[in-house]
């Protein structure tokens, strides 16, 4: 008889022993669960609350060389804290290609009119892409995207 309550106090310590490691081993899947949830949901809202809108696009053929003169404006409620950051494509409809950033600016380049250092809510930003090959009698395409992938096109005919 004293063996058989030895042999149940073991086994009900093993069992406490092994519902105590399963349920260690659960919580942590848990909490790596629900971090990755978390910045997932993070980037989700951060998405949702940019919104860039290309309102103007003009041909500037006075200027040496000739440049595109593009108005974004952020309509979004999040800023963009890092406008070097934003990707610029171009060329003709079917065929348009990131753009590099220059602060200098140069051929098949894009830059700032003045380098802001944040866009807040409802800034309005110049962009200049400088290209020798624009010509008149055909269709561009320019996309303006924020650095989380959100983007704006708009469509020029010369």
């Amino acid at each position: 008889m004293a063996s058989s309550v030895m042999t149940e106090a073991i086994l009900i310590i093993a069992s406490i022993v092994v519902a105590t490691s399963i349920a260690g081993v659960v919580m942590s899947q848990v909490g790596t669960f629900e971090s990755t949830f978390t910045a997932t949901s993070e980037a989700q809202k951060n998405e949702m609350l940019t919104k860039l809108k290309v309102i103007h696009v003009m041909r500037n053929t006075t200027a040496s060389p000739p440049t595109l003169e593009i108005w974004t404006k952020n309509i979004g409620i999040d800023p963009i804290t890092a406008p070097t950051s934003i990707d610029v494509y171009f060329g003709e409809s079917g065929a348009a290609q990131r753009i590099t950033y220059s602060a200098s600016g140069g051929e098949d380049t894009w830059k700032f009119q003045s380098i802001p250092t944040i866009i807040q809510k409802m800034d309005t930003f110049q962009i200049k892409i400088t290209d020798t090959q624009l010509a008149a009698g055909k269709t561009y395409v320019i996309r303006v995207s924020a650095p989380n992938g959100v983007y704006s096109d708009y469509v020029l005919s010369t």
